[in-house]
């Protein structure tokens, strides 16, 4: 090690003024790269150690609360009977007889439905298009809908004049219902 700085010792008296001056300005270059490499690194740092406290706190509060939201749970359970949710074949047969019913099943387009499964209930989107139809025949399957409320219920509607029989309307319902997954939930 002390032959390794007497040779550079050795080559830095050599040196004229000029490569000194040329040699000070690259170690100052690459001091100044490093640094501010290891400033960004540090400032990196120093952000994802405030977000992970800011997450800790918000999971703690969670778990502080978690009585409270065993509490809640229980309650909307125990307003939930969950005989008459519906799975997604049930929900696209509820609908279909719904149709029937207001007699609009042959002007009444189906789309397959649309399943997220949760851990406590399954969330299904169910969209229907019905044309040509009467502002007195929406009013009555709106009514059929609603009483189906909280199993069945409507997220969105479209109408727009059909186009060839501008008295005539086009719907297009967005229907979202769910079914409880546990079965020791249902019980």
């Amino acid at each position: 090690m002390e032959a390794l700085i007497q040779k550079l010792k050795r080559l830095y008296r050599r040196m004229s003024v000029r490569e000194k001056l040329l040699c000070l300005l690259f170690l100052l270059v690459m001091l100044l790269i490093w640094g501010n490499g290891w400033m960004q690194r540090t400032s990196k740092w120093n952000e994802m150690r405030k977000l992970s406290a800011v997450e800790l706190a918000t999971q703690q509060q969670w778990i502080d609360r978690s009585d409270f939201y065993d509490e809640g749970l229980a309650v909307a359970l125990d307003r939930v009977d969950p005989t008459p949710t519906y799975s997604a074949a049930q929900l696209s047969g509820r609908i279909d007889a719904l149709l029937r019913k207001a007699g609009l099943s042959s002007q009444a387009d189906i789309d397959p439905v649309r399943t997220r499964e949760g851990e406590i209930f399954n969330d299904h989107n169910l969209r229907v298009r019905i044309s040509r139809i009467s502002i007195s025949q929406l009013i009555n399957i709106n009514k059929l809908l609603k009483q189906e409320t909280p199993y069945i219920n409507i997220q969105s509607v479209r109408i727009s004049a059909n186009r060839k029989d501008p008295e005539q309307l086009d719907v297009r319902l967005e229907i979202n219902s769910f079914d409880l997954k546990d079965e020791t939930l249902q019980n």
